[in-house]
């Protein structure tokens, strides 16, 4: 992914508006279609990423999976080498999950907008209520990254090692970190990366509150994200891979690993 002209992970507002309507420049609308044709920003396209979820680590559910997703993206005309700015409400977990899934997908090259559709009105940006159709279909092509999708069985072989080779990160709400969680997970919830605006907190704060939760940023493990569904931890990964951290996601999250009989469940200490 080119950074120098300010392209990464999180993209801003202004950096946008300088580039909206250019070639190469593909803009994701990941809200809900209602929301969606009452205005939008200009160009852009609107697609249910909350969808494409991916429920299980077997195999032939992974391949299902890259196969819709890349659908998806095609039909929204996604071609080889094309940036993809997904954007939401705010800097939001469906917004953060296409930034993953383009990851995941070995195709990379995809940001979220920070703070959305609220930040983009808030900066006077122009609005259309004009749907995009999609054109032709695009060309773009899978060669799935396992880097940066875990598997339930991974995460297990991983904490079975003398120390655990993995960083556990458990981004879900309180209530459902004290009732269960993946052993030698740190908690942080997804939602302590925004300002109370719905952009991503500075990057120097973001690093801090990791740290103070306990996550080791540099010991060289890779940390691995969940939730309930994989969108909350890909709005995680999405945070630490902009701290340049190596991170993966594990998609199916706690809706697999606590349907298994065979993965360890532990109850947290009180805070």
């Amino acid at each position: 992914m080119d950074e120098a002209d300010g392209f990464g992970p999180i993209v801003a507002v202004d950096w946008l508006r300088e580039r909206l309507g250019s070639g190469g420049l593909v803009l994701i609308d990941a809200r809900p279609q209602r929301a969606y044709v009452q205005g939008h920003i200009p160009g852009s396209l609107n697609s249910d990423i909350y969808a494409l979820k991916l429920a299980d680590s077997r195999p032939s559910t992974r391949d299902a999976w890259v196969e819709r997703s890349l659908a998806e993206l095609r039909r929204l005309g996604v071609r080889t080498g094309d940036r993809v700015v997904f954007y939401e409400d705010i800097s939001g977990t469906t917004a953060a999950r296409g930034v993953w899934m383009m990851d995941a997908l070995g195709i990379g090259n995809a940001a979220i907008l920070d703070g959305g559709w609220f930040a983009w009105r808030g900066s006077h940006g122009e609005v259309s209520t004009e749907p995009v159709t999609p054109g032709e279909p695009g060309d773009v092509a899978a060669a799935p990254d396992p880097s940066v999708s875990a598997t339930a069985d991974e995460i297990l072989a991983a904490l079975q090692d003398d120390p655990p080779s993995i960083r556990v990160l458990d981004t879900r709400a309180e209530e459902e970190w004290h009732g269960g969680t993946i052993p030698s997970a740190i908690h942080l919830e997804w939602s302590e990366a925004l300002n109370p605006d719905g952009t991503f907190l500075p990057l120097d704060e973001l690093r801090r509150r990791f740290r103070w939760e306990g996550l080791d940023l540099e010991d060289g493990r890779p940390v691995v994200t969940f939730c309930g569904s994989g969108y909350r931890a890909a709005h995680s990964y999405v945070a630490l891979k902009a701290l340049g951290v190596p991170t993966t996601n594990y998609a199916p999250s706690w809706n697999e690993w606590a349907r298994r009989g065979d993965l360890p469940i532990v109850q947290p200490a009180g805070r």
